[in-house]
Order: structure tokens, then sequence, then C-alpha cells
């Protein structure tokens, strides 16, 4: 490495003699397009609008269910208890989750953040084992679905499970 400042160097004067500088686009030939007027505007097919048969009937599509799946799906959904089964047996889990549940619907609660967290590889025992648990006979008359919970509450090693609100 040579000790000369770097202008003096002849290898750094051979490639500022050989390079030269980009071309640079003008100003002048940027050219706006006109917006197109309301005459000219492409005409779009219009939505389906959901109508009910009868003033009874309801549309198919309820956005109450809808939105409660974009919460859960952004984390943002009110959680009235946490339980942690990490470090537990699977017998010993199942009993603790089922305690939870019976103790959060006494105080009035709908949904429950269960921790399992992910195993070795993502194959964790009471990963895999929550989702059997909770199509039980016993679980299924406590709770109405389940979800894998959203990053910031644990992501892949921690689920939703939302509870029956009426007996």
């Amino acid at each position: 490495m040579s000790k000369q400042p770097p202008q003096d160097d002849p290898a750094w004067s051979r490639v500022k003699a050989e390079t030269r500088p980009l071309r640079r686009k003008k100003a002048t030939n940027l050219k706006r397009q006109p917006t197109p007027t309301a005459k000219e505007r492409p005409i779009r097919a219009a939505k389906p609008v959901l109508v009910a048969k009868t003033a009874t009937d309801k549309p198919s599509s309820t956005p109450a269910r809808e939105d409660g799946h974009r919460r859960v799906r952004r984390g943002k959904i009110e959680i009235h208890r946490r339980i942690d089964l990490h470090g537990l047996y699977e017998d010993e889990a199942r009993e603790r989750l089922l305690e939870a549940i019976h103790q959060t619907k006494q105080t009035g609660g709908k949904t429950l953040l269960v921790i399992t967290g992910k195993g070795l590889g993502g194959k964790g025992v009471l990963r895999r084992a929550l989702p059997v648990w909770l199509a039980a006979t016993d679980f299924a008359s406590l709770t109405s679905g389940y979800a894998q919970a959203h990053l910031r509450h644990g992501g892949s090693g921690a689920w939703y499970v939302f509870l029956k609100q009426k007996p």
C-alpha cells in the first residue's frame, strides 16, 4: 500500500481519466400526464350488496365476527387471563388449563391466553396437545374456539382460547 495521498496515486489518476460522469435526465424531459376527467375514467363494476329477504333474515356476512377475527390477527384482543404451561407434564398442564377456564368463566372473562411454548424445533408436546384437548367434550362445552396468538402475545408458542358465554 502506498503512502501517497489518493489524489497523487497513479492508479487513481488512471481510474479518474478513464471514467465518465453519469448522464442526468433533464427536468424538461419529464412530462406529466394529465389526469383523466370524469368522462374519460373507466367505469368500475359495482360491488354486490347483501340484501335480506325479510326483516328477520340476517345477511350471511356478519361484520361483528369479521371484526373479531381482525382484532385477533392484529393482537388487539382483550385478554382476561393468562396461563403459562411451560415446564409442566401433559396431564398436569391439561388439569391446570381446565381449572383456568373454569375460573375465567366464573369471573365473566371471555378470552384466555394459553402459553404452551414452541418446544424443540417447534414440535412441543403441549403445543400439539392443546387443540386435541379443546376438542374433547369436557373442554368443548366451555370453549367456543381458539386461535394462534399474535406475535406480541407469544406467536406460535401461545393460543387464544375463547370461552362460551352461555352455559
